[in-house]
């Protein structure tokens, strides 16, 4: 039996993000419905979730809670945005300390189910910048259940409901079922389960890539991080290669646009990318371009 700390994240006093729906409203029915299915598994449920505060007191309620009650594990729930409108999937995330053993095997669990649930999976992330992960006491695995702007995400979100959501993330940090119901009614036969060891392989065939053409030489381990924005190189118009290529997929592009050239298409899709993220709209890929791309 494990001590888990669990919180919704946000509050009404200050506010999450919110499009299709609102993230307030929904991680907290999810943190409820995970919250009941670790309980029917035997943990022991601290709530770390504040009433309606102002930001600095939120975050510090959340962290506070989880270190003072010793807490074996850390998992706030969040819905993520991007963008103010997509039409499309993004999919689900999760932060963590990467120097966490734990954290990488619970993390990579409840992505495993979340993608078996039908959402895309982007991986894990590096969360140390983020103040639940930073201050915590104990692994935290921070759950970005999907992107609510995402016309795909929300209606998968809405099919499934947050109970049935819930219980896959309980079900990840337990590595077992919790309860007699089936966590997955109709499980899609394309579906890869991943390794324990799992991090963003996107991220890591980037920084391979960064690596062979010597514009860095880093450790390729899956985490974007200073390491990995510093050896990005300046991409922009007549490029061609691999680092374009990543950056066209990154974007969305269909197979057959994925070429590897940075031509006008591509061009002014990044164009269009820096608008909507209220970067410098130029459509050269730098620091700021690829920090973007990277989270």
């Amino acid at each position: 039996m494990e001590k888990i700390g669990t919180r919704g994240g946000h509050n009404r006093e200050c506010e999450g993000a919110s499009a299709l729906i609102n993230e307030v409203t929904e991680d907290r029915n999810v943190c409820a419905a995970m919250d009941e299915n670790l309980k029917n598994a035997g943990d022991t449920v601290v709530n770390c979730t504040p009433g309606n505060c102002e930001e600095n007191e939120d975050l510090n309620y959340g962290t506070d809670t989880a270190n003072n009650n010793h807490v074996d594990l850390f998992v706030p729930i969040h819905f993520n945005k991007a963008y103010d409108s997509y039409v499309g999937a993004i999919g689900s995330e999760v932060w963590i300390n990467p120097a966490s053993d734990t954290g990488v095997a619970i993390g990579t669990r409840i992505l495993n189910n979340l993608q078996a649930l039908g959402f895309k999976n982007r991986g894990l992330k590096n969360g140390m910048h983020l103040h639940d992960v930073r201050v915590t006491n104990m692994p935290t695995v921070l759950v970005e259940v999907c992107f609510l702007e995402a016309t795909e995400d929300v209606a998968l979100y809405k099919k499934l409901g947050a109970d049935v959501v819930g219980k896959a993330i309980a079900d990840g940090i337990n590595g077992k079922s919790c309860g007699n119901a089936p966590l997955i009614i109709n499980k899609p036969a394309s579906i890869v389960t991943i390794p324990e060891t799992r991090v963003n392989n996107s991220i890591a065939q980037l920084q391979d890539e960064c690596n062979r053409q010597g514009f860095s030489n880093q450790k390729v381990d899956g985490f974007s991080g200073t390491n990995t924005l510093a050896g990005c190189p300046l991409t922009k118009f007549g490029a061609n290669g691999n680092i374009t290529k990543w950056i066209q997929k990154r974007l969305g592009f269909p197979t057959n646009l994925q070429t590897g050239y940075f031509g006008d298409i591509t061009k002014n899709a990044i164009i269009k990318y820096q608008a909507v993220m209220g970067l410098n709209a130029d459509g050269i890929v730098g620091q700021g371009t690829w920090a973007a791309l990277l989270r």
